[in-house]
This record gives structure tokens, C-alpha cells and sequence, in this order.
């Protein structure tokens, strides 16, 4: 019998302009999952394979006493190349699983075998969106293009880095502090008129410790496209978490989340993928699948 999981019950605030991208605070009906941590404050060590290095495998470990999310797009940097988690894990203290990854550094296979520094940054919505392609030939060849398409925009890199070209945004702009509201569990994002992304999160603080890094990589996609400072009205913002209102997810049974569930919901208007701890939704992203900036497959 296939699983399924219903989407939590959203609602959604007013939007806040910050430069080209509106930012919508939603509240979920789930119970805060205060149990998990995720970010800097998850005590994750990344390696590495032993004895030979493999491009889209990295071994992480959770080192804490608390149970450990780490969510697509989270930046792993360092080792042999810059990588990004493809889909959600969930790790229980003391717990070790095998990672699957994309290179988001084309021009560099060398290190010296250091554990990657997790300061918990995150991919753009470009990137993000293809890393849910299913082939993994494909998956590599897309994130390389929209890495290479930054260094086209925004200046070369000289490994075609999205981390450089993440550490130049970061440079020449304060970290985007849009308010965090009592009880808020996530956001919707919009860019050029059109939300891009539904992002729920297991917790209030959670959201808090995640929400500028999440903008910051977002901000890019809207600075490499040129996209203008438009207002994205409330009324599209509702109608993304309309459609998905009372849906049910299906269980994802190959997408490994370690002590987590993947589940996934495709529709003619959004792609979502979210993981399950026990009896709770820890972490759901939605795509808006006709947003022209951001083609998921």
C-alpha cells in the first residue's frame, strides 16, 4: 500500500519588499518540532569517502546529542570540491550515513582531505531546482550550466564556483533581515511578480537561524537575472498554498533521509518535496513550477 502524508494547513501573511524579492511569512498547523536542530547548531562532521574520494558522495556524521535535519540545497564546503545536499536527511544523535551530493565547483578536483566547514548556506533556487532532475548525468550537467550561467552574469569565477559567487553577494550586501513574526513557521518568496518558493520549517527558531541564508541565495537568482524590484501581490502568494491545500504527498521510498521520510508531491503548478520525522512534517519546500526564472523537472 503506497504511504501518503497530507500537507500541513498553511496561512499566509502580508509580503515585505527586500530589494527584488517579496517575502510572505506563513504559519503551519503542524506542532512545532522543538526536537530537531538544524543549521550551525546541528553538530554535523562532513568527510570525504575514505580511500577514494567520489563526486557525488560525502559521509556525514551527527557528533550531537540532538537530532540533526540537513535540507536540500545546504551548502557542504570544502574537501576535494564545493558540493550541495541533494535532498533533505534526518540523522539521529551518533548516527552515519552516505550523503548524496552535486559538485558546485567544476574546476576543482584537489584537497587535502579536511572535513568540509557547514556553515549551513544554501544554494539558489536555480540550483535547488535542478538538483531534483532524476538522472544523475543530467542532475551534474544542469548544476554546472547554472553555475556557469552565474560566472557569465555576475563575473567569472576561477573554479566556476557558486560558493565565490556566493562569498561576492555576501561581500557587497548585508545579510537580508526581513521581521520573523510570533509563532511563523515559514515563508513564501517571490521574485519579478511571481512567488518561487513555499519553505516550511520544523520550528519557529529554526526558521529564524535559516531564514537569511535562505534569502541570500535567492537574492542571486534575482540579481543574475536582472529581475526587477516588483511587488509579487498577496493574492499569488495564497493561491500557491490554495492549490496545495488538502493534498496528500506520496512516500518517496528512494530518496534515502536516513532517520526521515521523503515525500513528494508533483502538480501541474508546484513541485514539493518534504521530510517526515514520526508523526510530523520536519521541513517541506514547494517550487512554483510556471515561475519563469526556476524550471524544475
Amino acid at each position: 500500500m503506497t504511504r501518503t502524508r497530507q500537507i500541513p494547513e498553511l496561512h499566509v501573511g502580508r509580503g515585505t519588499q527586500a530589494g527584488p524579492l517579496t517575502v510572505f511569512p506563513v504559519w503551519s498547523s503542524e506542532p512545532e518540532l522543538t526536537s530537531v536542530a538544524m543549521g550551525v547548531g546541528a553538530q554535523v562532521e562532513v568527510n570525504e569517502r575514505e580511500g577514494s574520494p567520489v563526486v557525488g558522495e560525502l559521509i556525514v556524521k551527527n557528533l550531537g546529542t540532538t537530532t540533526a535535519l540537513l535540507v536540500e540545497g545546504e551548502l557542504l564546503e570544502g574537501g576535494w570540491q564545493h558540493r550541495a545536499l541533494r535532498h533533505d536527511l534526518i540523522l539521529k544523535p551518533g548516527s552515519t550515513m552516505v550523503a548524496p551530493v552535486v559538485c558546485v565547483e567544476a574546476g576543482r578536483w584537489s584537497g587535502d582531505g579536511r572535513a568540509h566547514t557547514r556553515h549551513a548556506r544554501r544554494a539558489s533556487g536555480n540550483v535547488r531546482a535542478a538538483l531534483r532532475s532524476p538522472d544523475n548525468h543530467a542532475r551534474q550537467a544542469r548544476v554546472w550550466s547554472e553555475v556557469s550561467a552565474y560566472d557569465r552574469s555576475m563575473g567569472a569565477s576561477n573554479t566556476s564556483s557558486y560558493v565565490d559567487h556566493l562569498d561576492r553577494l555576501h561581500s557587497s550586501n548585508d545579510r537580508l533581515n526581513t521581521p520573523v513574526l510570533d509563532g511563523q513557521r515559514g515563508v513564501i518568496v517571490g521574485v519579478a511578480g511571481q512567488p518561487v518558493l513555499l519553505e516550511i520549517f520544523p520550528s519557529h527558531a529554526c526558521l529564524t537561524e535559516a531564514l537569511p541564508d535562505l534569502l541570500g541565495a535567492l537574492m542571486l537568482d534575482a540579481l543574475a537575472s536582472g529581475a526587477p524590484s516588483e511587488m509579487t501581490p498577496g493574492r499569488r502568494a495564497r493561491r500557491l498554498v490554495e492549490r496545495l491545500d488538502g493534498r496528500r504527498a506520496h512516500h518517496a521510498s528512494a530518496l534515502d533521509a536516513g532517520a526521515g521520510d521523503t515525500f513528494v508531491l508533483d502538480t501541474q503548478y508546484a513541485a514539493l518535496r518534504g521530510v517526515a520525522f514520526g508523526k510530523e512534517w520536519a521541513h517541506l519546500t514547494a517550487f512554483n513550477r510556471r515561475h519563469p526564472l526556476v524550471e524544475v523537472s
